[in-house]
């Protein structure tokens, strides 16, 4: 009987053996052609190209597998196949998948490095290794169970990569080899242990069925036996010694099968524990999931052995899935019980200890309702890829820095070839990335001089020996690009100190040696114009005056300034003020081509040095000269305009003997150049003479010019600095000479206060003024303020209430909108008269400014004893603003003001440090010609209405 029961349970494991085995045989198909296909990926991602030899055995071996695959699913859906059949088959299948991996890791190992030289050894070993490794893991899963299956695919591959170790692989480290050959033998032995537990757990199920069998048949034996009892009373007592002696027996054979059993659990256990070891080394943790009962039993390394209960699949998911994560788990762990899938796959991370990590979870649903097919218990592992997931960051964040760093980066071999380099240092030469790989480093460079060639190889050289070079080099590069770089190399050793390649690292220093050139450009020349800069200017006038030479030993400065350049700069645009400037300066290098140096000194002002040692020409001729050209009009953006200057002449060495007294001294001649209306000369010396003749001729022209109305209003605006818009306008005198041109009112009003000629004039400007602010306010401009200047003599003649009560009545004004600017010169007489009068003139709603405040006769009494709204701070301390004295006055005088709640306003400013300084400060309105220089009432309402654009000042 136990040979009987041998050959059953020998036949009834082998049949179980064989079922199982074929019944898995299609998945273990597929996952060997998803490992050909993923090493085909991975050789793809690595080397950028696609092996033909390795291409057409994936395509022959992956047609193969198809048809296996196929004829494996039609003889397992098939009833009528034998087993034996089955068996025959699934040998074939094995035989067949295990030769064309020989073949393909033949084709790994021999074939791709000779079509591919890029290619190491080690690399295609590594892609043939993991390729295996795959297969051999699924081939433990799916095959183990028939030992015969799974050696037909271990044994030609494995003998394929292992003879090819000791044939092909020449370079391949004997280390790496040697675990390529442990792992195999791993594998091997896994698959060994793994057959012998199924072919143990067959046996112990083939004769648990078998003592099943025989247990119902001593039941039956036992129900005869009673039977006979009851009709054989007489032979009770021979049943009933058989039956003790049955019971006997049974309960020997109980024991000694529960002896066996125990043994066999015994090696389970040890089994077990073997497989735990497995699943601990490969980082793998099984799981339970009871869908049903709502329970999820874990065990391994990383989580124990524990049992989880939730109340939802939500609470199971937040309280165990990254937040991030559980989107994508929900969505395959839905496909997959809905019955999309075959298997659920979801990496993701999951909190062990507090801490998150990367996992792979892998399951099957193993139960189903059959009623409504939904899934009731579901198993499957973990497997922890943590380390994976970060060596991929790594690698990812190395990959980003070598693609996106601003320098050229590359690697070379041993013989200083290029193996890679980054995109940058592909754009930098000019030179595409499949151009220079290969190649030594200096190919890609012109060695045109013997000299050149030995350079190159001394840097060869001492690379070679040192391993490390670091200089500035400059290289013609054969795209034709010449650069100046930095050049770093460093050589990467292992850890016997042996170089394995070389790193090295170019910077572009090409750029930043033209920027030096150009920043020493910049220092002397201005770049608009191309003209020599202020520094340059007075460096070169300095080397003049130190100079023993007598060529230039009598010289003149010629200053010029552009009139109304700001009509230019802002209100047509910058763009043309530029090209203002630009044909200016063309102008000059044509028409004073004769000057020693033509300079551009900054906003409109130019300066010329001429030589007036030779006879050929005097200053004069120059200045006319000068003007002549710029009678000339110019053609700017497509249309004409007519450009005037103003010359200002100082002479070396009748005007100074120092840069600061010549240059300052051609400064004030233009000045009084600029003050006679532009478009003229002025010479420093020239200015203690009179222009204008007697001043009772003067007086006589003055009488007339009142009587005909030559004067005219000039209109200043002044800035609000919060909004930088124009809040009002200053009044300014002007008189049109028919002989003399424009003519400053600090020449003419001092004689008409000696001629009783001021009260007439001041009642024309009243007039005037106040007719002009009611055009602007019906034009809409309806919030601005004018103010209109005042001298002492019009106070005391008794007539200036009479004279504004007039013009406000006239043009329905309020008062409001008027200023009277009175200078200090008007309250030295400190009379009842003046008090009264300034008094009446609040009393009218009329605002009081203080004029020119801090020169002359200042004291701090007139802004205690007078209503005061207003402080005007003197152009002479605004233009030298940035000194530390001048700062602390002005500081001094905005602080005083402010603290007496009085405006302030700020003269004479000319630019933007200015602006900014008054601001910080706290300064209320700013004047000057940086915004505007006095216009006309038409020019001043087309600035208006053309530069600011608003229809109510705040």
């Amino acid at each position: 009987m136990s040979e009987v029961q041998g050959e059953h349970v020998s036949n009834s494991v082998l049949d179980s053996q064989i079922k199982s085995a074929t019944s898995n045989l299609h998945f273990f198909l597929a996952w060997v052609l998803f490992a050909c296909i993923y090493n085909q990926l991975i050789y793809f991602f690595y080397f950028k190209s696609f092996s033909i030899p390795y291409t057409i055995w994936l395509i022959i071996f992956t047609a193969i597998l198809l048809i296996c695959f196929c004829f494996t699913l039609f003889f397992k859906k098939s009833n009528q196949i034998s087993i034996f059949n089955l068996d025959m088959w699934a040998q074939l299948v094995c035989l067949i998948t295990g030769a064309g991996l020989a073949i393909g890791i033949y084709t790994v190992l021999q074939l791709i490095p000779e079509h591919n030289p890029e290619v190491k050894d080690i690399h295609m070993l590594t892609l043939a290794g993991l390729m295996l490794s795959i297969v051999y893991t699924f081939a433990i899963v799916f095959l183990s169970q028939r030992l015969r299956y799974f050696l037909y695919v271990f044994l030609p591959s494995a003998s394929a990569i292992v003879l090819s170790n000791f044939l092909f692989l020449d370079n391949t480290p004997d280390v790496f080899s040697l675990i390529f050959n442990i792992w195999f033998g791993v594998l091997l032995i896994c698959a060994l242990l793994t057959h012998k537990m199924y072919r143990r757990l067959g046996i112990l199920n083939s004769h648990n069925k078998f003592y099943l069998s025989e247990s119902r048949k001593h039941l039956m034996e036992s129900s005869l036996l009673q039977e006979k009892l009851k009709n054989e009373i007489e032979k009770s007592k021979e049943i009933e010694s058989q039956l003790q002696m049955h019971n006997q027996l049974l309960e020997q054979k109980v024991i000694e099968r529960t002896y066996d059993i125990n043994k066999i659990n015994d090696r389970l256990q040890h089994h077990q524990a073997n497989l735990d070891f497995a699943h601990e080394t490969a980082g793998i943790s099984s799981w339970l999931w009871n869908i049903e009962k709502r329970t999820i039993e874990i065990s391994g390394i990383k989580y124990g052995n524990q049992v989880l209960h939730y109340q939802s699949a939500t609470d199971q998911i937040n309280e165990f899935i990254h937040p991030e994560d559980q989107e994508n788990y929900r969505k395959e762990l839905r496909k997959h019980l809905r019955g999309n899938t075959e298997r659920f796959e979801a990496h993701y991370r999951t909190k062990v200890k507090d801490q998150w990590f990367w996992i792979k979870d892998i399951g099957r649903v193993i139960t189903r309702d059959p009623k409504n097919n939904k899934p009731l218990k579901m198993v499957g592992i973990f497997q922890d890829i943590e380390s994976e997931k970060k060596a991929q960051e790594k690698l990812k964040l190395a990959s980003n820095v070598f693609n996106q760093v601003a320098q050229g980066v590359f690697v070379l071999d041993n013989n200083l070839c290029f193996l890679e380099v980054n995109p940058y240092f592909s754009e930098l030469v000019n030179i595409p990335p499949q151009d220079i790989i290969s190649k030594h480093i200096f190919d890609i460079t012109k060695s045109s001089t013997s000299q050149l060639s030995q350079h190159h190889a001394d840097i060869t050289q001492t690379v070679l020996l040192t391993g490390q070079y670091d200089a500035e080099v400059t290289e013609e590069f054969i795209s034709g690009k010449i650069l100046t770089l930095w050049l770093h190399i460093n050589a990467v050793r292992d850890d016997k100190n042996r170089i394995l390649n070389y790193v090295g690292i170019i910077s572009d220093l090409t750029e930043r040696k033209q920027n030096l050139e150009r920043m020493a450009y910049l220092e002397n020349y201005d770049l608009l114009t191309d003209l020599p800069n202020r520094v340059y200017f007075n460096l070169q006038l300095h080397q003049y005056l130190i100079s023993k030479s007598k060529i230039l030993s009598h010289f003149s400065i010629i200053r010029l300034n552009i009139d109304r350049f700001r009509h230019f700069n802002e209100f047509i645009n910058h763009q043309t003020g530029d090209e203002v400037l630009k044909e200016v300066s063309r102008r000059l290098k044509y028409t004073c081509s004769k000057a020693v140096l033509i300079s551009y000194l900054n906003n409109d002002d130019f300066a010329m040095i001429y030589n007036l040692n030779h006879s050929h020409y005097t200053i004069q001729q120059v200045v006319d000269q000068i003007l002549e050209a710029f009678e000339i009009p110019f053609i700017i953006d497509g249309q004409e305009h007519m450009i005037h200057v103003s010359l200002g002449i100082a002479i070396y060495p009748n005007h100074g003997r120092q840069i600061g007294s010549l240059n300052s001294h051609a400064e004030s001649a233009l000045t009084e150049a600029k003050k006679l209306g532009g478009s003229t000369a002025y010479y420093y010396d020239n200015k203690p003479e009179s222009i204008f003749g007697s001043d009772i001729e003067l007086e006589r022209d003055l009488r007339l010019a009142i009587k005909n109305q030559d004067l005219e209003i000039y209109y200043q605006p002044k800035i609000e600095s919060k909004t930088m818009q124009v809040s009002g306008f200053e009044a300014l005198i002007r008189w049109n000479h028919p002989k003399y041109g424009i003519i400053m009112p600090d020449r003419f009003i001092p004689i008409a206060e000696m001629t009783s000629l001021i009260s007439d004039i001041g009642k024309f400007v009243i007039f005037q003024t106040c007719k002009q602010l009611k055009i602007w306010h019906e034009l809409g401009f309806d919030k601005l303020q004018i103010s209109i200047n005042v001298v002492a003599q019009q106070i005391h003649r008794g007539e200036f209430l009479n004279f504004i009560d007039q013009a406000v009545l006239k043009y329905s004004l309020k008062p409001e909108f008027i200023e009277f600017e009175l200078t200090e010169s008007s309250l030295l007489d400190k009379s009842s008269h003046v008090f009264d009068l300034l008094d009446q003139i609040k009393d009218k709603n009329f605002s009081i400014a203080l004029d020119d405040f801090g020169t002359g006769y200042s004291s701090l009494a007139y802004l205690a004893d007078y209503p005061i709204d207003t402080l005007k701070i003197d152009r002479a301390f605004i233009s030298k603003i940035g000194t530390r004295k001048n700062n602390a006055i002005v500081d001094a005088i905005i602080s005083m003001g402010k603290t007496m709640g009085m405006k302030l306003v700020a003269e004479g400013v000319e630019d933007i440090e200015q602006i900014e300084y008054l601001k910080k400060q706290g300064c209320d309105y700013f004047q000057g010609y940086y915004f505007s220089r006095p216009l006309n009432s038409a020019d001043s309402t087309q600035f208006l209405q053309n530069e600011y654009q608003f229809s109510k000042i705040k």
